[in-house]
């Protein structure tokens, strides 16, 4: 080919892939929550998984963004590994619409009759106020450069009839049975893996197929390494991810692997199948490729789904064994394993918001486990472990406040979409507050490792007191707790009633701690009392305080 060709090929690809991304992104947008809300109920067996990942693939036109999506809910806990595989079985059958609209338009209408007044009504909605119209606008502008980038595609891949010396040197790797397809699979492994997308990769295999560069076995093997190559997307995204997103990219990449070993042993009836269900013979009718291809394309994925969707939970199985034993855990709920997803993955706010939002929760539970170790280092024996346990996780709490607020100006640098702004400054709260009960728990920790130095003990009536302001604090934070794990995000958090008792619970442990000073207060008068004990009860009951005070600052955070 000229070098003006390439130069049209390689442009036509970039338009097509950006035209592909904003469509999709702007797709997840508009839909924000309701996206995440769709996958939690449609996701409760594996059969309704399925139809969930064909469905929103469908709609966003990227398998990769869909398996990204997923694999970001499988990181923040919000899919289990399970529901995640049904998800992506679905999202293999969903890609291929790409290439059945590529097929029945793409090919006999001229595009820019409609792709140039879709980018300018695009254009026109971006200049809107209201943010879901600048989504649809975004959506239009992506469909329109999308087909663009499409006939640039076309235009730049000459006929081969018309330049057959331009692609004499495929000849050599051409008709040599299954050497060929092994040949394919390998180039449309590499091609998707290098332009990151399944459906620009399926539309390149046709248009070359359609001009007669490329024979249709050796398109059929190309379709096959794209389902490969199309893998490497999510296992990209899960990379900086904990060990389950690591599962969910590995399922994705066990599954799509075995279909294509699996198909070469089936290769010869398959494709005497697609000649049957397909008219037209695209050795002589090179109009009838792209329909062989797109068939190919959808039953392969569609027969591969059949065959293992009865071996969801062991395929499951296989990736918890093959991950645990390479990383060398079993269990993904130490705070230490806290990861968030790059915001340079494909992503959306709503992602971010969801995996900032549970990782939070993770936090805030953890550290009422901490306030029961604090509680037993007072009413129990004294035990130096123990103190050296609150210190580390206390110093664990510090780094992930630093992880969580970095990654909040990561998320804040790439845009905050839609009506996320005021969730995110609640995050921020509450992480603040998480601080302040951390410092609290080190603090009282040393006070208690000080006292036992100095043979500083509380009598009974002053261990009495402070459990029952360590019950009313425990009262607390099971009210955050129970209540924040009722929804995605702390919307129960804003309930009316929740409120009250948090203002009740907090009014009470005032009253607690005022009534406990004043017994102090009189005690300090009568003779033969001891004042240390004293002064280091009140330090600790500070402290306790403090506690209470800041989880009410948690539950209140998104005023």
């Amino acid at each position: 080919m000229e070098s003006s060709n390439w130069i049209t090929l390689f442009g036509g690809l970039g338009i097509f892939l950006y035209g592909m991304k904003l469509m999709s992104e702007a797709l997840q947008y508009v839909a924000g929550e309701n996206l995440r809300n769709f996958l939690s109920k449609m996701t409760r067996n594996r059969f309704t998984a399925i139809i969930s990942g064909l469905i929103i693939t469908s709609a966003i036109q990227s398998s990769s963004a869909t398996t990204v999506l997923v694999v970001g809910f499988v990181n923040a806990a919000l899919l289990t590994l399970v529901q995640a595989i049904g998800v992506i079985m679905g999202a293999n059958i969903g890609t291929t619409i790409t290439a059945w609209i590529i097929s029945l338009i793409g090919f006999k209408i001229n595009i820019t009759l409609f792709a140039l007044p879709a980018i300018i009504l695009g254009i026109l909605l971006y200049f809107s106020k209201r943010d879901t119209l600048i989504g649809w606008g975004n959506f239009f502008v992506g469909f329109g450069l999308l087909f663009l980038g499409l006939d640039y595609l076309k235009s730049s891949i000459p006929d081969s009839a018309k330049n057959p010396e331009s692609f004499l040197f495929l000849a050599q790797f051409t008709n040599h049975g299954l050497y060929t397809i092994f040949l394919f699979i390998l180039i449309g492994t590499l091609l998707t893996i290098v332009v990151q997308s399944s459906s620009a990769s399926t539309t390149i295999t046709i248009t070359l197929a359609f001009n007669g560069i490329i024979p249709i076995d050796a398109a059929y093997g190309m379709i096959l390494g794209e389902n490969i190559g199309t893998t490497i997307t999510a296992n990209l995204a899960a990379i900086p991810g904990n060990t389950n997103a690591k599962k969910a990219a590995l399922a994705h990449t066990i599954f799509n692997l075995f279909g294509v070993v699996w198909m070469m042993f089936l290769f010869a009836p398959m494709i005497h199948l697609i000649d049957f269900i397909v008219p037209g013979d695209p050795s002589s009718n090179l109009e009838s490729t792209r329909f062989h291809i797109s068939t190919f394309h959808t039953l392969f994925n569609v027969l591969n789904t059949i065959v293992l969707v009865g071996f969801i939970p062991q395929i499951a199985k296989v990736v918890n064994s093959i991950i645990n034993k390479i990383t060398g855990k079993h269990e993904d709920d130490d705070l230490r394993e806290i990861k968030f997803l790059s915001a340079g993955s494909i992503r959306t706010t709503d992602i971010a918001v969801a995996e900032l939002s549970n990782y939070t929760k993770k936090i805030i539970r953890e550290t009422r486990n901490i306030f029961l170790e604090l509680k037993s280092l007072i009413t129990d024996p004294f035990d130096s472990k123990k103190v050296a346990d609150i210190f580390e996780k206390e110093e664990e709490l510090d780094k992930l406040r630093v992880q969580i607020l970095a990654y909040l100006n990561e998320v804040q640098e790439a845009g905050v979409q839609g009506s996320y702004a005021r969730t995110i400054v609640g995050i921020m709260e509450r992480i603040k507050s998480i601080e302040e009960i951390g410092d609290n728990f080190a603090s009282a920790a040393r006070k208690i490792r000080k006292a036992h130095r100095d043979g500083i003990q509380l009598d009974n009536n002053l261990l009495k007191d402070l459990s029952e302001q360590f019950d009313i604090v425990l009262e607390h934070y099971d009210l955050l707790c129970n209540n924040q794990d009722k929804d995605d995000h702390f919307l129960a958090l804003a309930q009316p009633e929740v409120r009250a008792e948090s203002r009740r619970l907090r009014e009470r442990a005032i009253k607690t701690i005022n009534h406990m000073e004043n017994k102090v207060k009189k005690k300090k008068f009568q003779k033969k009392v001891k004042f240390l004990p004293i002064l280091h009860y009140k330090d600790l009951s500070r402290n306790i305080d403090n506690v209470s005070r800041q989880l009410n600052v948690a539950i209140y955070a998104d005023n």
